[in-house]
């Protein structure tokens, strides 16, 4: 006996890759005849545990290119609503995170004073005060652990890793790259199925939900690399990648098909080319004015004229892209605008029943068809209330999270870009402060999106903002680190 363990201990590394095969064929075997494919997900488990805790960092990079590649699945866990891979990843990255918080104290201490993560974590205790109101405590109970996962893997991770600036650019680099896979794997299946991607119907899936989410995301990513292609100091392998990433985005932003992504990104555009230029760009301020209010009141009038085929005008039949474009200001004929103020309505009337904690978070869409009336609905409006939310991130707060809620949102979404306008004029060092500019006008494009959808509540745009509050933040704390770079940082590093 005392030999065996003798030859156990002297070859310890062998007999455990043995024994662990063996366990795992016993758990296949045992899986397979008992017909529960879930117990093959615990070998899967145990290898990307050991991964993630053996290089933390690189086991983000992995999590971070699954993001656009993700899909959602409602099947899975009894119809939760679980994202795979993105949401086993970003639990696992939360766990190793706690730990790492306790064996090593002062690992966020440092972030904790900085006014961003004070809001982003303000946020976290309002959903659980105002959860413990809520008409449905299970579902504030999950969108918490969702906003949980959420900001600890795409948010307080970054925020560690972006110590060295060229982790930035990988994470831009990482979300270009699966970008690019996903959106040609979405075409080559849409146009597989015979479909006209010009149809104004298209379809993002099965990586994105929706085409308006695709919209909001792709709306996003398109003034950063707009900062990069024509801002940033780059070798030129690293300006010809930027400029093909920029190029995908703005198809992808395209074919998107979404009213409110178009304008969100046209208008972050808009301002930042009114902040970086200044005093030379005012000249021709009244010009770009008049024409603006010459295209607005041309859009006004096209819309006004479709009045008398309302039927041909919803948003599901239009045909046409003019159409589609002038139905923006059409209130009165237009489905999709005219069942907006439904929702609007709605959210109002919800927070009107408790003003100062709201019904609860995650609750709006199970809750908000008993307050329909019927002056407000339209053809596309459910009394099942199961066909989306409030299309406005500050209505939905309101009526989710009352008062306090709608205000700790508008200051998450204000104190960032007086941090990066900040950091902007403060900062010497060419690629930070163009790193500066166009995160924060990325972040605009959303704020501005906001008002006609709210989509934080979806991994692919959780996922973007939250990393670009963290690039914010991570730029503040090692500015100095970023300043005495001899040489700018390379995408490829």
């Amino acid at each position: 006996m005392s030999n065996l363990l003798q030859i156990i201990r002297n070859n310890q590394a062998k007999v455990f890759f043995a024994s662990s095969i063996a366990a795992f064929l016993i758990l296949v075997w045992f899986a397979t005849t008992t017909y529960n494919e879930y117990l093959l997900a615990i070998p899967l488990g145990i290898v990307v545990l050991t991964i993630a805790l053996y290089n933390f960092k690189y086991f983000w990079y992995f999590t971070l290119f699954f993001v656009p590649l993700s899909v959602t699945s409602h099947d899975l866990f009894g119809g939760a609503g679980v994202t795979f891979p993105t949401d086993f990843f970003a639990l696992i990255l939360v766990g190793i995170l706690i730990f790492k918080m306790v064996s090593e104290r002062k690992i966020l201490l440092i972030h904790l004073s900085h006014p961003i993560v004070a809001v982003v974590m303000l946020l976290a205790f309002w959903i659980l005060f105002s959860g413990i109101e809520s008409v449905r405590p299970l579902v504030s109970l999950k969108w918490l652990a969702q906003y949980i996962w959420t900001i600890g893997a795409f948010f307080l991770v970054p925020i560690l890793l972006f110590r060295q600036q060229s982790s930035i650019f990988r994470f831009i680099q990482l979300i270009s790259i699966a970008f690019i896979i996903a959106l040609n794997s979405i075409f080559i299946l849409y146009i597989s199925t015979g479909r006209n991607p010009f149809g104004l119907r298209f379809n993002p899936g099965p990586f994105f939900g929706d085409h308006t989410v695709f919209g909001a995301f792709t709306a996003m990513w398109v003034p950063l690399l707009v900062v990069m292609v024509f801002g940033m100091e780059l070798t030129k392998r690293e300006k010809q990648l930027a400029k093909a990433t920029l190029f995908f985005f703005v198809v992808g932003l395209f074919f998107s098909y979404s009213r409110g992504a178009w304008a969100s990104c046209v208008a972050s555009l808009a301002f930042m080319g009114f902040f970086v230029v200044g005093k030379q760009f005012r000249r021709i301020a009244i010009p770009i004015l008049i024409a603006s209010m010459s295209i607005g009141g041309y859009l006004y009038y096209s819309s006004s004229s479709q009045t008398a085929s309302a039927s041909k005008n919803d948003a599901v039949s239009r045909k046409d892209l003019s159409s589609h474009i002038a139905s923006v200001t059409n209130f009165k004929t237009d489905y999709s605008n005219a069942e907006r103020i439904n929702r609007w309505y709605c959210a109002i009337e919800m927070w009107k029943d408790d003003p100062w904690t709201g019904l609860g978070p995650g609750t709006y869409a199970m809750e908000y068809a008993a307050y329909q009336k019927a002056r407000y609905l339209t053809p596309v409006s459910t009394m099942r209330g199961d066909n989306g939310t409030a299309h406005n991130e500050f209505l939905l707060a309101l009526s989710e999270m009352g008062i306090p809620g709608t205000v700790i949102i508008a200051v998450l979404f204000l104190v960032p870009l007086f941090h990066g306008i900040r950091g902007y004029h403060r900062t010497q060092h060419k690629n930070s402060k163009m790193l500066y500019l166009g995160v924060t006008f990325a972040l605009i494009a959303y704020d501005i999106h906001a008002f006609v959808n709210n989509f934080l509540d979806q991994d692919k745009v959780a996922a973007t903002y939250f990393g670009f509050l963290a690039i914010i933040v991570a730029l503040d704390r090692y500015a100095k680190i970023h300043q005495s770079e001899a040489h700018p940082p390379k995408l490829s590093s």
